[in-house]
C-alpha cells in the first residue's frame, strides 16, 4: 500500500505541473488573441505594434513572477515575406536567470533569428500545422537558456487562422527537483519519459536523460501513453 501511495504521489506531482503548464500556455494564447484582435492580419504571421508588445509583456511577466516553476514564457510568430517586406521572426520572450527576469534580445537581430529559426522546433511547428496544443521536451534550448527544457505551447488563432504560438518553459532540472523526493521514496528504479519514450528524468542507474527507453514498461498502459510526460517503474 505504501509503495502504491508513493507512486501515486509522484504521478500527481508530475501531472499537476504538466497540466498547469498547459493551462498557462492556453491562458497566454487567449490573452495574446485578445491583444492582437483587430490587427491587420492576413493569415501568415503578425508583427507586433508597440502597444501590443507592451500589453503582451505585461501578461508574460505576470506569469513568470507568480509561477515558481516557470522558467520562461512568451509569444512567437513568423510573418512570411511580401512584396513590401522581408520575412520577419517575432519572439517576445522573457526568462528567469537566478532571481532576475530577462528579455531575450534575439528579435532585434533578424539574421540571428534566421539562423535560429524557431519554425524548426516542434513547440512552434506542431501548433502551426495542427492548430492544437503541444508539449515538447526534453530538448536543449539553444535560443535562451542552453539547458534541457520542456515547453508547453498553444496556438494563437485570430478568426480561426494561425497567428503565432504562446508558450511556457520549465527546466528539466526544476521538474527533477520537484519530483526527486517522491521518486526516491518509491524505492524502485523509475523514469519520466515523453510520448516518444525519450527520457526526461532518470532515477535509474546508467539510464541517461535524453536517451530513448524501449523496455517492456514503455507500452504497458495505453491510456498513459497519450500523456505528454509519464512515469514508468522499471522491472527489478
Amino acid at each position: 500500500m505504501k509503495a502504491h501511495s508513493r507512486l501515486q504521489q509522484a504521478q500527481n506531482i508530475l501531472h499537476s505541473v504538466v497540466s498547469e503548464a498547459q493551462q498557462k500556455a492556453a491562458a497566454l494564447a487567449e490573452d495574446s488573441a485578445d491583444i492582437l484582435h483587430g490587427s491587420e492580419f492576413h493569415g501568415h504571421g503578425i508583427r507586433l505594434l508597440p502597444q501590443q508588445r507592451t500589453a503582451l509583456q505585461n501578461r508574460i511577466l505576470h506569469g513568470l513572477e507568480h509561477i515558481a516553476w516557470c522558467n520562461g514564457a512568451g509569444f512567437a510568430s513568423y510573418a512570411a515575406p511580401t512584396a513590401q517586406h522581408d520575412g520577419y521572426w517575432t519572439l517576445e520572450w522573457w526568462f528567469k536567470e537566478e532571481t532576475t527576469i530577462r528579455q531575450a534580445q534575439l528579435e532585434r537581430n533578424q539574421e540571428t533569428r534566421q539562423r535560429l529559426d524557431f519554425r524548426g522546433f516542434d513547440w512552434f511547428g506542431q501548433p502551426a500545422r495542427l492548430h492544437q496544443p503541444f508539449v515538447e521536451g526534453p530538448y536543449v534550448d539553444y535560443v535562451c537558456n542552453g539547458a534541457y527544457t520542456i515547453t508547453a505551447a498553444h496556438p494563437v488563432l485570430l478568426d480561426g487562422a494561425f497567428a503565432g504560438v504562446a508558450a511556457v518553459d520549465i527546466l528539466v532540472a526544476t521538474l527533477e527537483r520537484l519530483l526527486h523526493p517522491a521518486l526516491i521514496a518509491i524505492g524502485q528504479p523509475a523514469l519520466v519519459v515523453n510520448r516518444d519514450c525519450r527520457v526526461v528524468i532518470s532515477a535509474a542507474p546508467r539510464i541517461r536523460v535524453g536517451s530513448l527507453w524501449r523496455g517492456p514498461e514503455s507500452g504497458e498502459n495505453p491510456h498513459e501513453q497519450a500523456r505528454p510526460l509519464r512515469l514508468l517503474l522499471l522491472n527489478a
